[in-house]
């Protein structure tokens, strides 16, 4: 089956009234990137993202201590700061919404071919939206929009060729999403800035489901690498 990588180019403001962000989150900021989209249980997503604010620059430490009024302002109900920038306006993030909003709702009614990807960037007046789509899903992705009166423009849309590589094939979807998460919160620093029962809690599986998927993982990368 094909696939195609397709970018939207559409006005941000339709995006944040249909539920895709809060309808505050720009009273603060300036964008945000999502970079990744996580999916470990059945209808909910977890988004890795990087923000930018607006306003006076905040210290990390700011950043980190300012983690319970982001999560109360914002309605989410996971929200962990992975990496805050030195110039005190941009920070990533591992968060949840409360109420997904019509990032779920795409991603239900579309179904099965369709895979969020980068670039997809959310600015005060614009956004570019990018996704992975076999041509059914594409269809599906357009008429939804146009059911949510949201106007979009196409910027591009190429085929994606077959084949993935030898890291992909060693892997399992499952440990593939787990290794991704544990490594952009930082499990494999020295020292490591989070553990098996953070990962455990986020991703709704249990500790033990967690430490084997990830031991397994680099299991299979290293015996394919020095094995």
């Amino acid at each position: 089956m094909s696939l195609w990588r397709i970018s939207l180019d559409l006005p941000s403001p339709p995006l944040v009234a249909a539920g895709l962000l809060p309808r505050t989150f720009f009273r603060h900021n300036e964008s945000i990137e999502i970079l990744r989209v996580y999916a470990f249980q059945p209808r909910e997503r977890m988004l890795l993202a990087r923000v930018t604010r607006s306003g006076p620059p905040w210290s990390p430490e700011e950043i980190a201590r300012q983690r319970a009024v982001l999560r109360r302002r914002y309605r989410l109900r996971d929200f962990e700061i992975v990496e805050a920038a030195p110039d005190g306006r941009t920070y990533v993030a591992l968060l949840r919404q409360e109420n997904p909003g019509i990032l779920e709702r795409l991603l239900e009614e579309i179904g099965a071919g369709v895979t969020p990807a980068p670039p997809t960037l959310i600015g005060r007046e614009r956004a570019t939206l990018t996704f992975l789509a076999d041509e059914a899903a594409e269809k599906r992705i357009l008429v939804l929009l146009q059911s949510l009166d949201v106007p979009y423009e196409l910027k591009s849309r190429r085929r994606v060729h077959g084949g993935t590589g030898a890291a992909e094939e060693e892997l399992t979807a499952r440990q593939r999403e787990l290794l991704s998460l544990a490594w952009n919160l930082g499990y494999f620093a020295v020292p490591s800035r989070t553990g098996l029962d953070t990962i455990a809690r986020l991703t709704g599986l249990s500790r033990n489901t967690v430490s084997q998927h990830l031991r397994r993982g680099v299991r299979n990368l290293l015996q394919n690498r020095i094995g």
